[in-house]
């Protein structure tokens, strides 16, 4: 069942021009899609209840890293179906159904309505409805009336500090006769990080292995600034520090998807995806691995020893490496 909804999510996305990752067999998220400046993590789940706090966090962590912008999409919550044209959240993450993403990406129709505690609720364009009401000379006492609710309430809606019921906002719309109701814009990209410093909440040190925790020290030595993950396919987004300070735009040319692992079948999978990830987000990939290597690169990730690390000293090193054996 998940693996249908996967597929219809993917065709969707490619129907509105994005680029989509291949699946990521993580817990964190399912694809990556990118259509110019937009980019999408997307958990794909038949329950959207499915979801830990821990898992979104993590999803959190990874477009925090690479700008993106995270969503949910599903298809019931408990028991009950998503509605159509409505945004749901999860940990912050804001949930859809398809039919919803469809009409956002592809059909350029913003959804208006959002569930929260109690019910179904929009956002009121404030300027417009007080000049709407004060074009038709009608107090804010005059409307709250008609409305039955308070004259703070009304003037709240004014001031913009307070979004309604959709009945009342249809009452006010129809009282007013003009449009009201705002599309909601509910794609952001994860500016700050969700996880406090030293990620003492987060679960990452915790899931991170000793091969990982050793490797991406001696990367911080190398002069990498490193924003691991946890659950996705890669262990960590790298940055040169030299770069780190600059201009968003130009520190993103050179982020880093980092996979650390022993060289295996599953290793060999997990670069595959890691390159179409990089392909869709716009960075370069590396795998760095304990043991011997059979090849230089799988796809685009280019493969690095570990003991070739080691002796690595600084990130520019390190990023002729990569491009010598991209080039390979």
């Amino acid at each position: 069942m998940k693996e249908d909804l996967v597929v219809r999510v993917a065709e969707i996305l490619k129907e509105a021009g994005f680029i989509v990752s291949s699946r990521c067999e993580a817990r964190s998220f399912d694809l990556a899609a990118r259509r110019e400046e937009i980019t999408l993590l997307a958990k794909i789940l038949h329950n959207i209840d499915g979801i830990s706090e821990e898992v979104a966090r993590s999803i959190k962590r990874a477009a925090f890293c690479l700008l993106a912008s995270p969503i949910v999409v599903g298809e019931r919550k408990s028991a009950f179906f998503l509605e159509d044209d409505v945004v749901y959240h999860r940990y912050g993450i804001p949930a859809l159904n398809t039919r919803t993403l469809y009409d956002y990406f592809v059909e350029g129709v913003p959804p208006c309505v959002y569930s929260a505690t109690g019910g179904l609720y929009v956002n009121l364009d404030g300027e417009e409805m007080k000049n709407a009401r004060e074009k038709k000379q009608l107090s804010l006492g005059d409307v709250a009336a008609e409305l039955g609710i308070s004259r703070r309430s009304v003037s709240k809606y004014e001031d913009g500090g307070m979004s309604t019921t959709i009945d009342i906002a249809l009452k006010l719309e129809e009282i007013l006769d003009t449009k009201l109701i705002e599309a909601l814009e509910f794609l952001k990209p994860e500016l700050e990080s969700p996880l406090p410093p030293d990620l003492s909440e987060s679960g990452v040190e915790e899931s991170a292995s000793s091969l990982e925790r050793y490797i991406l020290g001696i990367m911080e030595e190398i002069g990498f600034e490193i924003f691991r993950t946890a659950y996705a396919p890669f262990s960590a987004v790298s940055l040169p520090h030299s770069l780190a300070g600059k201009r968003r735009e130009e520190s993103e040319r050179v982020k880093i998807l980092t996979g650390i692992s022993k060289y295996g079948k599953r290793m060999v999978k997990r670069a595959r995806i890691i390159s179409s990830l990089s392909q869709v987000t716009r960075t370069k990939s590396v795998f760095v691995v304990n043991g011997n290597v059979k090849r230089v690169q799988i796809d685009n990730t280019v493969l690095i020893r570990k003991e070739e690390l080691e002796r690595i000293r600084d990130p520019e090193e390190f990023t002729c490496v990569i491009e010598e054996r991209a080039k390979s």
